[in-house]
């Protein structure tokens, strides 16, 4: 028995003993890059202003002369109400009107001539102005059955088909204001500070071509969102051309600084999360792996910026850092 237990116990220390192989990684140094300082964010343009169009009278929308996506001039046609009933009102509301005109210039030379009442003129004078006040309304309904544009843009949405009734108040089209445009993109809270509201900028759109727009003074929220802790701001764009229309998503490049410095960029694959939230990346220590936490700043086109952590020389792993363990034994390749 006690020759089992020592024999065991050797089997088990010998187990222990055992070291678990290097484990073959790719490496890199890393190298500081010059830069200017350049903020990079995704945007999205938006109309500098959009206005809602709705019907002032009752009435059966008879036809749409406008699509969505139509440039419009200011007082262009852009939708008509079935005008029937206003038709009928106002032929009734100038015969109506005809007939007290009639009566009051019968009757005004009668009266100048002193032989009628002035109590009878007073009520002739008073039908004739109701008369004169329902063909002024019945001509501004009829006028109303059409709907034009009161500036000029892009119509952005119908709410409305042919067929459907009008409500008053109730829109049925939206004109895009899109000779000037927004250009919206969210800010870092830890970046807010240093964007000044004359800051160069650089918009790239890609449905364009790539085609690239300077952009103009930027103004920047107050308040934060709570959940992704970063600030609403936008900048305008000139738009002469009508070709940015809303909804492009477009790349927004800040200059902030026009002073060169290094910055260290890494590719942002590699980077890892803890469970308590903080980023890593698994570093190259005298042939040990060990875990380096990091900062990240500014998303760049070749990887992300790392403004704490690391520094220029030090060997981050950039494959196979999936297998690793902290203290495992690594071969760079």
């Amino acid at each position: 028995m006690l020759l089992a237990v020592v024999t065991g116990c050797n089997h088990r220390g010998s187990e222990e003993s055992v070291a678990r192989p290097a484990v073959k990684v790719r490496i890199q140094t890393v190298e500081g890059l010059k830069t200017a300082g350049i903020l990079s964010y995704v945007g999205t343009i938006e109309e500098k202003s959009s206005t809602a169009l709705s019907f002032s009278t009752l009435g059966m929308i008879e036809k749409f002369f406008v699509s969505e996506g139509d440039y419009v001039s200011r007082g262009q046609l852009l939708a008509r109400l079935d005008d029937a009933s206003a038709q009928s009102m106002l032929v009734a509301a100038e015969a109506t009107l005809k007939q007290a005109q009639d009566g009051y210039d019968r009757l005004k030379s009668v009266h100048d001539e002193g032989s009628l009442p002035e109590i009878q003129m007073v009520d002739i004078e008073t039908k004739l102005q109701q008369a004169q006040s329902s063909y002024n309304i019945a001509k501004n309904n009829l006028k109303n059955c059409s709907l034009y544009a009161p500036v000029s843009g892009v119509i952005g949405k119908k709410m409305a088909e042919a067929g459907e009734y009008a409500v008053v108040g109730k829109a049925v089209l939206t004109i895009l204001d899109i000779g000037m445009v927004k250009v919206r993109f969210s800010v870092p809270e830890n970046e807010i500070s240093a964007i000044p509201s004359d800051c160069r900028s650089s918009i790239t759109v890609s449905a364009l071509g790539n085609q690239r727009f300077e952009g103009q003074k930027i103004e920047k929220s107050v308040s934060s969102n709570p959940i992704s802790h970063t600030y609403p701001a936008h900048l305008l764009l000139s738009n002469a051309q009508k070709e940015l229309l809303p909804g492009m998503v477009c790349n927004v490049e800040l200059y902030p600084d026009s002073q060169m410095r290094e910055a260290i960029v890494i590719p942002i694959g590699i980077i890892q999360t803890m469970a308590d939230g903080q980023k890593f990346v698994w570093c190259d220590r005298g042939g040990v792996a060990r875990r380096v936490v990091v900062t990240t700043g500014t998303v760049r086109d070749n990887g992300v910026e790392i403004t704490g952590g690391l520094s220029v020389g030090d060997r981050i792993v950039t494959e196979g850092y999936q297998k690793l363990s902290e203290d495992d034994k690594i071969i760079g390749q």
